[in-house]
């Protein structure tokens, strides 16, 4: 085979197995009722993801939802309405669109971090 060829099949498999772990995420979800607060905030349902052996990156707190997407969350705290000793926190989800060779690193933490919280009783 051709050297193109060859990459052309290795962006397949890589495609294929993205797309696979993506089902197996949305599978876990599914399965995970109540699904759980993030860091005891009970207004926020996500999990943190965060891969072995990545080095550090541009990307914030990557985070699995109920809906079995991975997305950037932003938290931003607030001074609360009653004061100084209150505090509230504003957040934001963003997509994470990523190409497979990144995203699978990702979806694969997801599934640790995801089947960890299915077998803790």
């Amino acid at each position: 085979m051709e050297p193109w060829a060859l990459k052309a099949v290795a962006d397949e498999s890589l495609e294929r197995a993205a797309s696979q772990l993506r089902d197996i995420v949305k599978e876990l979800v599914d399965r995970l009722h109540p699904f759980p607060a993030f860091m005891g905030m009970t207004s926020i349902q996500a999990i943190e993801v965060e891969p072995r052996g990545l080095q550090a990156t541009e990307k914030g707190c990557i985070v699995v939802c109920p809906d079995g997407e991975l997305y950037e969350l932003n938290l931003q705290t607030i001074p609360g309405p009653l004061g100084v000793s209150d505090v509230d926190h504003v957040d934001e989800y963003r997509p994470l669109e990523l190409p497979p060779e990144e995203y699978i690193p990702y979806a694969y933490a997801a599934i640790r971090s995801l089947t960890e919280k299915l077998n803790t009783p």
